[in-house]
């Protein structure tokens, strides 16, 4: 892909990082500005790249509050929303994902009260 067009599938320049005001609306950073979203739908977002042998690909890790952040942006990016499908996809594919729960600790014990059991 010429470096221009890299630039307007992400939403941002590889030069500087700057992000693209007038990127295209499939643009990734578009599809998924976290502020954009109603409730706002804030992860912290990271990535790793990996290879085992002659495979090679990148490991996507979100963190969050909820899972509905996750959902809220997984149905933006895949064009769920209005048909605009995340311009990532011309050129990545995911192969698999999970969803884990970390429950909180409260008083040095596991909170489970988000699931409505209370410890004695």
């Amino acid at each position: 892909m010429p470096s221009h067009q890299q630039d307007d599938s992400i939403g941002r320049r590889q030069s500087d990082n700057e992000e693209l005001p007038e990127a295209p609306v499939s643009a990734h950073v578009k599809r998924t500005a976290q502020e954009s979203f109603t409730p706002e739908a804030f992860v912290l977002r990271r990535s790793m790249p990996w290879a085992e042998g002659m495979t090679s690909g990148l490991m996507f890790v979100a963190f969050g509050h909820s899972f509905n952040s996750f959902e809220a942006q997984l149905k933006r990016m895949t064009g769920a929303e209005d048909s605009v499908v995340d311009a990532i996809f011309s050129f990545t594919r995911p192969v698999s994902g999970a969803y884990f729960w970390c429950p909180a600790l409260k008083d040095g014990k596991l909170d489970l009260s988000p699931l409505g059991i209370q410890r004695s």
